[in-house]
């Protein structure tokens, strides 16, 4: 094996088309750890979204969270670095994104705070987070407006709603805050709306915060060079990743934008592309 810190994303990466983790995953996964590879899950996800992943690896190691905001350890839940929103930045942007029609979701680091998200205006929380809030277990606290004493410890703000809504909430986010916050927006897990509309995730962070600057401060941790890192991801979270690492894979079912930039390619969520990739890296075929 020619790495030493393996990092896998989870939604259309781990997970199949019908968000379980196929067995040959599981099994390429458990062989790598095996081997003395630091097997890393990264996601988007925060701790409690992502605990179907880990307890179906029966995952012990380190978590990449919140696109990168938050390092953690599996089997303790303990937080190991954050990259928090100053509290006053939060109240500001939740103020912008309220503007529009949408509830504004702020995820927390949950070693600090007992619920996952605060939701500005819960009543407008669409059919997509309400299912998605069951499906995980999230936890949230609700308010019609917020305060800084409401929103210490946040890494992340946020709204999910029609793409239509994106683009002009991006700029204005981005002429509000310029190069103070990272903003980005792609396909939420449940894509569809009843309206037909593709169903957008649209997410604020500190600056700098990616998951490719979180596998950095791990691999200093450890003594790992980026050479030493390998990535499998497919979406636009995962292009940082995926291009700093020293084996960057991309799904068959990657975007574009992944596809062109990745070192190698395997097969889709939906064949156990992980599986085929960890055994391509296990064999030093990669």
């Amino acid at each position: 094996m020619n790495y030493r810190l393996l990092a896998i994303d989870l939604d259309g990466t781990l997970f199949d088309s019908h968000g379980k983790v196929p067995q040959a995953n599981i099994d390429a996964l458990r062989r790598a750890g095996d081997a003395g590879v630091l097997v890393t899950l990264c996601t988007g996800r925060g701790l409690t979204e992502a605990k179907s992943a880990i307890d179906a690896l029966g995952h012990r190691g380190l978590l990449v969270l919140a696109n990168g905001a938050l390092i953690a350890d599996a089997e303790s839940g303990k937080t190991l670095e954050r990259a928090t929103i100053e509290p006053h930045l939060v109240v500001e942007v939740i103020d912008k994104l309220a503007e529009g029609d949408d509830a504004v979701l702020v995820l927390f680091d949950p070693a600090k705070v007992e619920h996952d998200y605060l939701v500005v205006r819960p009543e407008r929380l669409t059919d997509n987070t309400k299912w998605w809030f069951d499906y995980c277990g999230a936890t949230y606290r609700g308010v019609e407006r917020a305060t800084e004493d409401d929103v210490h410890h946040a890494v992340r703000v946020g709204i999910v709603g029609p793409a239509s809504h994106m683009p002009p909430v991006q700029r204005r986010i981005e002429d509000a805050f310029g190069g103070e916050l990272f903003v980005q927006h792609f396909m939420a897990v449940d894509a569809t709306e009843p309206n037909g509309e593709p169903t957008h995730v649209f997410e604020v962070f500190a600056a700098g915060v990616n998951k490719w600057s979180a596998l950095q401060w791990l691999a200093e941790c450890h003594d790992i060079r980026p050479q030493q890192i390998a990535a499998i991801g497919d979406y636009v979270n995962d292009l940082e990743m995926i291009s700093g690492a020293g084996c960057g894979v991309a799904m068959a079912n990657a975007t574009p934008d992944v596809a062109a930039i990745a070192d190698r390619t395997t097969a889709t969520n939906d064949e156990a592309g992980v599986a085929r990739a960890v055994e391509m890296m296990l064999s030093g075929a990669w």
